[in-house]
């Protein structure tokens, strides 16, 4: 007979395993990116509780790093065309489906809202990477760190965390800054990602340390 699983004690030990987890370490010039935090994604019929305050993170998250000086990418579901979406997606019911270009569903969370120095990327599959200008943005900027935020952790944010591990960028999740309605799979991608690809650090880890970019960006700019 096949020994039955406890998921619950099996999600405990991955969390330890999560935290004693070696780090990367960060990089020297971040960007933080914010994943799909659009209306399709925030607002639809499954979401739970957990939603609205990954959001309420994340917008905090935004005003240290605009204080900082450091660049904020959203990346967008955008289509032209559903028939654009990946094949699995236009087999199955998907939120995708209200990511056709002109819907309001597309437009991106208020809780959220780009500021006029924020650049935005569209995207027509998971990762924000395929086919998209992200990487070109990020060598143009000298960004060498994504700070990753959004929705959802087992979707499109694990996505554009493996294409970026891939790109040799130092990668910073934001644990509390990440949502997905499907509970156990959000908690799995994060140890995946901490396991595999990058960090999963505390939003208080990552306020401190843009606090500190910051103050060191005001004392160069009295030097000058």
């Amino acid at each position: 007979m096949t020994e039955q699983i406890d998921w619950n004690d099996e999600v405990a030990r991955i969390r330890d395993l999560r935290a004693s987890r070696a780090r990367v370490g960060p990089g020297s010039r971040p960007a933080v990116v914010v994943v799909d935090f659009q209306k399709a994604f925030t607002e639809h019929e499954h979401i739970g509780p957990g939603t609205a305050v990954a959001l309420a993170h994340t917008a905090e998250l935004l005003r240290a790093a605009r204080a900082a000086g450091v660049p904020v990418i959203y990346l967008v579901m955008i289509l032209d065309s559903l028939d654009d979406r990946m094949l699995a997606q236009r087999v199955r019911s998907s939120l995708t489906e209200r990511c056709e270009r002109g819907d309001p569903w597309t437009d991106i969370s208020p809780a959220v809202a780009p500021e006029p120095s924020d650049h935005i990327v569209e995207k027509t599959v998971a990762s924000g990477f395929y086919n998209t200008r992200l990487h070109d943005l990020l060598q143009e900027l000298g960004v060498d760190e994504v700070v990753m935020t959004g929705t959802s952790t087992s979707g499109c944010v694990r996505a554009t965390v493996v294409d970026a591990a891939y790109r040799d960028y130092r990668v910073s999740i934001v644990e509390e800054c990440c949502d997905d309605f499907r509970a156990l799979s959000g908690e799995v991608s994060l140890w995946d990602m901490q396991d595999r690809f990058g960090d999963v650090v505390s939003k208080r880890w990552m306020l401190d340390r843009l606090a500190s970019i910051a103050a060191d960006r005001e004392q160069e700019a009295v030097a000058r």
